[in-house]
């Protein structure tokens, strides 16, 4: 056997091998500990390194801010070639500059690029502006677990004092990052100062707020050394609040003055300037709540760690909680990550034995045995080469094996069916009958191997956040590709020769029916028999004959067939075009929760934005699905979807709410998160915020990529009274478009301010000096924490807070009550040093890679059209108004704001870049598949009839989401990309069988018929592992589209290679 081929020589070493049983347990087990071992999530992890730089700048307006901080800052981040955006928002006082960085890049090289320039760079900020506070974030900061504690009889402070105690305990858990508290009250102790009392002393506010810090200090100091080293700190803290009372904060003719003279010392909770409530189903009404929020280290197993954390909780009730204190798991990404997985691989479970009973059906249990021996074996690499490479189990990465399974089986079943053949063409069982059955179809099916690889690769290369998203599928399917070209070599050859012991016994009949062409699924192979140039007969060649003669006798009926194609291409392209399937980036997955954020205009008080949020509440009680929600008012809630929009300072919060809306388990509801939502969002939140003047969003945690928002437009322009008026535009559209909900505009809108300006003249007259006055109203107003306790019952130090009373500090009038210290020690009333004016609240200013930028952003209705399609819409209706229409820039920001420009950001601005990038991978893949063709054949015109049908997949693929009631993703494009290689395999088969027919000396018409009927039962069984094997994936709704589009893509190619090639072959090549 000298003259064996690169296959044969493999299957000679290994047929008789005692390696073969030990590399098919060992493949199993390593498969198997990497499904335990690798971690897993509900969706792939997304790293787009990400800074956000703050820089605190007092009192310079928003103006100076921008121009002096923010704008400069955005040009030194720019200067790093890694960085892909910058965005800046300027406030009065502080600038935040948001930096994003190229995907891949790791978070501790991002901040030291930044940190380096900036540094090289900071002696040109203001020397007035504060510290450069430089943090990265990431998906890290996002909530793993949120815990709700709440209770009747108990308030927010004592359920506070509960959290604390948990917090300590759980972020001992391993995996844990952070665990933070959200809502309640602190244990505080405020000194409340009586502007009278002390106008009567002579004592100023901030001479009071340095005397308890002055007598609130320990330093440290150097050792004394003599014959031992003693360490030495001098100071006095307080310990207990008659201590706090007892400072002195002043002297005069009658004694000295006590803290305890001037002001009320109050230990207890800190003042009520938020709300947090919690409603449970089941309950009368919605009762004090707090929430845990905990976050989980990066790359960690968070389905592990949300585990070890509610072990640990339930010991914690045991201990802690009090019977009056209810405990709900409002979320938990851990849990949602493992049922998910779950899910799916109990899809990839059925696709696994769904194609092991269609070769039981197809070919008989011998092959059935083999093939459910060696799919395991060949997807075994899968898993313990995604832990390897950093890569988790979630859907997409698990959609890569079950893809794979309607292509692995073909590789086994060819070498499998050819040894069949050829052990009853021998009419014996031999050795080396087998090795040259596996050596015969060798070449064919390494070649087929690698083009189903290299139409996977390209993908690979996809770049921004969706190759990140999708990156696992191309890697995945390609490393279980080959390694079942390395099983089918090794295993297939060995089982064969063990399982197929009595195929001999048929020789004779199979050798008869082959003539006959009612059987020989073997594959094609240029060293087959020469007795196989017989004319097919029988019941299958008749009537695939009688289907393929017709158009090669005639030649306008052929041409009417590719009419016809074309026509059906035309109208599935011109479906997208109708928006009958529009496109997207990834389905709308359910969620075990989702927020509801409310926010009303500028300056409303806590106790109407509690009312609105509790008439949400109140609406939300109405839908049996929802088990639960926790709302916060006047303060934030846990970080549980990423911040959408443009980057925004922290302000007043208490014309905002929020609402955070559980969800039991979805088999125990009739509706999935997103309709509900939907409908919330759309349907429900105007009427009911409207007696408010609120506006609401829905915010759901993503299912892929996650953009800004929906729909996103960006003005740029240097032209502010220009750039404000195409918004003001933008947004009446918005509202208008039937499928918008709620717009939102950045800057916001601006609410009241009540300036305080100095008179420098009356100050400088009085002996004040304009510091002192501002750091007297910031203190009455703001407060200022002068000291801590260390209490023995208390965890943290308890601040000590000097800050005016709640009902001395409600209206402008009560400043009149505020008194400042002169120099000469005089007691000045306030407004007689400073000037009160009412105005609107001065409104940020945002920056995108420099450029001035005013947002529209809003949330799409997904029912009615998707955000490309309301974008269209939108430009529609400005070119229809005269002298409206912008400079419109799609594919990126403008370069400069000379004019004013429009440009789509939020989801579009990475749908462009998706489908962009899935088109440069297209072109890629069919110039490969064409190169490997050409030197295959030899030919520059076979790979083009071979490769003809691709593009014609649409005609499926489209057609097939409109029946499904869907819109094509990101992830059902990358299908059509997979569908090349199963249409190229097929096709490649069948003209290398009838090539292989005429070198025979068949004529061209009976070799296409040979060719169609040999391969007719392999390309079926190629399309019903694929249809019902990879179709396992329309039953996952996160990989739904690319179900969809294999399934419906190779209904169509299988007609498509069985009819067009033959017709293109005829047609190219009779002599006729």
């Amino acid at each position: 056997m000298s003259e064996l081929g690169f296959a044969g020589r493999i299957a000679d070493r290994l047929i008789d091998s005692k390696l073969v049983p030990m590399i098919v347990v060992g493949t199993l087990i390593a498969g198997a500990w990497g499904l335990v071992m690798t971690p897993r999530e509900d969706r792939p992890e997304i790293e787009v390194p990400t800074a956000r730089i703050v820089v605190p700048y007092p009192g310079a307006g928003v103006e100076r801010v921008d121009e002096l901080v923010a704008r400069p800052i955005s040009a030194w981040a720019r200067q790093l070639e890694q960085v892909v955006e910058v965005r800046s928002v300027a406030a009065a006082d502080a600038a935040l500059i948001e930096v994003e960085f190229h995907t891949g890049l790791s978070d501790s090289r991002a901040f030291s690029l930044l940190t380096e320039v900036i540094d090289s760079n900071r002696d040109l900020l203001p020397s007035t502006a504060g510290p450069v506070d430089i943090r990265t974030v990431g998906d890290e900061i996002l909530t793993g677990l949120m815990v709700t504690l709440s209770s009747v009889r108990l308030g927010g402070h004592e359920l506070r004092r509960i959290g604390d105690e948990m917090v300590a305990e759980l972020e001992q858990v391993p995996g844990v990052r952070s665990v933070e508290v959200f809502g309640g009250q602190p244990r505080q102790v405020q000194v409340l100062p009586d502007p009278a009392r002390l106008a009567g002393y002579g004592i100023g506010l901030v001479q009071l707020f340095e005397a308890i810090e002055a007598a609130s200090l320990r330093l440290p100091a150097e050792p004394l050394r003599g014959d031992r080293t003693r360490q030495v700190r001098v100071g006095g803290l307080p310990a207990k609040l008659a201590d706090v009372e007892n400072i002195q904060v002043g002297a005069g003719p009658a004694g000295v003055v006590y803290l305890r003279d001037v002001a009320d010392v109050v230990d207890g909770p800190a003042p009520v300037e938020s709300a947090s409530l919690h409603w449970q189903r089941g309950s009368a009404g919605e009762v004090a709540a707090v929430s845990l929020a905990l976050t989980s280290v990066p790359n960690a197993n968070i389905s592990a760690v949300t585990e070890r954390a509610l072990a640990r909780l339930d010991e914690l009730g045991e201990t802690l909680l009090p019977s009056t204190v209810d405990m709900t798991i409002a979320h938990d990404a851990g849990a949602m990550a493992t049922d998910t997985v779950v899910s799916v691989l109990e899809n990839f479970a059925t696709a696994t034995v769904t194609v092991v009973a269609i070769i039981l059906i197809g070919l008989g249990w011998r092959a059935a045995v083999g093939v459910s021996l060696q799919l395991p074996s060949s997807l075994a690499i899968v898993p313990i080469a995604y832990l390897w490479l950093g890569y988790t189990l979630n859907p997409v990465s698990i959609a890569a094996m079950i893809l794979a399974i309607g292509l692995l089986a073909d590789d086994n079943v060819i070498i499998m069916e050819n040894i069949r053949r050829h052990f009853r063409a021998a009419g014996s069982i031999d050795r080396d009958v087998a090795v040259k059955a596996v050596d015969e179809v060798g070449n064919p099916t390494i070649l087929a191997v690698f083009l189903i690889i290299a139409t996977f690769l390209p993908t690979a290369f996809i770049t921004g956040e969706m190759g990140q998203y999708t990156r696992a599928i191309p890697v995945g399917t390609s490393l279980a590709i080959a390694f079942s070209l390395v099983i089918a070599l090794t295993v297939t050859p060995y089982v064969a020769y063990r399982i197929l012991g009595s195929a001999a016994s048929g020789g004779n009949k199979a050798s008869e029916n082959e003539k006959r062409g009612d059987g020989g699924a073997g594959q094609a192979s240029r060293n087959g028999p020469a007795d196989q140039s017989e004319v097919p007969q029988g019941r299958l060649a008749g009537a695939y004959r009688g289907v393929l003669h017709p158009f090669f006798d005639s030649g306008l009926l052929r041409w009417l067939l590719y009419l016809v194609l074309i026509v059906l291409f035309i109208a599935s392209i011109a479906m997208v075009g109708l928006r009958a399937v529009q496109l997207t980036l990834v389905p709308t997955l359910d969620r075990d929760i989702f927020v509801v954020e409310l926010e009303l205009p500028p300056g409303s008080p806590l106790e109407e934005t509690l009312a609105a949020a509790s008439a949400v509440g109140r609406e939300l009680r109405g839908y049996p699905e929802v088990a639960g929600y926790t709302l916060f008012a006047g303060t934030r809630g846990p970080l549980i979807v990423p911040p959408p929009g443009p980057p925004a300072i922290p302000g007043a919060t208490s014309h905002r709410a929020s609402l955070y809306v559980q969800f039991p388990p979805v088999e125990r509801r009739e509706r999935m998160s997103f309709e509900i939502s939907r409908e919330l969002a759309f349907e429900k939140l105007p009427g009911l915020l409207e007696p408010f003047g609120a506006r609401g969003w829905v915010r759901s945690i993503p299912s892929g990529p996650s953009s800004d928002n929906d729909i996103q437009a960006e003005i740029v322009g240097e032209d502010v009274e220009q750039r404000d008026r195409l918004a003001d535009m933008i947004a009446q559209l918005f509202e208008q478009h039937e499928a918008i909900g709620a717009v939102e505009r950045f800057p916001k809108p601006a609410g009241p301010e009540l300036r305080l300006d100095v008179d420098l003249v009356r100050a400088s007259a009085r002996g004040v000096a304009p510091a002192r006055v501002a750091a007297a109203v910031q203190l009455a107003l703001t407060g200022r924490t002068a000291a801590a306790l260390d209490l023995p019952d208390e965890r943290h130090p308890v601040p000590v807070v000097v800050r005016l009373a709640p009902g001395l500090r409600t209206w402008s009038s009560d400043l009149a009550g505020i008194y400042v210290k002169s120099e000469s020690g005089d007691s000045v009333p306030l407004l007689d040093l400073v000037g009160m004016e009412e105005r609107p609240w001065g409104a940020n200013r945002h920056r995108h890679d420099q450029l001035p930028t005013v947002y529209v952003a809003a949330r799409v209705d997904r029912d009615l059209s998707q955000p490309v399609s309301v974008q269209r819409d939108i430009i529609g209706q400005l070119e229809a108004q005269p002298g409206a229409m912008p400079e419109i820039n799609w594919t990126g920001v403008p370069d400069s704001d000379s004019q004013t420009t429009l440009y789509w950001g939020g989801e579009w601005a990475m749908t462009q870049q998706v489908y962009r990038d899935l088109a440069v991978a297209g072109m890629v893949v069919v110039l490969l598949i064409y190169v490997v063709l050409a030197g295959w054949f030899g030919s520059y015109g076979v790979p083009l009839i071979i490769m003809i049908p691709i593009p014609l997949v649409f005609i499926g693929v489209i057609p097939g989401h409109w029946l499904a009631g869907l819109d094509i993703a990101g992830l059902g494009v990358l299908g059509v990309i997979a569908l090349a290689g199963i249409v190229v395999r097929n096709a490649l088969l069948l003209v290398d069988f009838t090539r292989l027919r005429l070198d025979q000396g068949m004529q061209l018409r009976d070799a296409l018929v040979s060719a169609g009927v040999v391969r007719t039962r392999p390309i079926l069984l190629t399309a019903g592992t694929v249809v019902f094997g990879s179709g396992a994936l329309v039953f996952e709704p996160a990989l739904k589209p690319l179900g969809i589009t294999l399934v419906s893509g190779v209904v169509v190619s299988t007609l498509l290679t069985l009819i067009l090639i033959p017709a293109l072959y005829f047609h190219a090549f009779n002599e006729e």
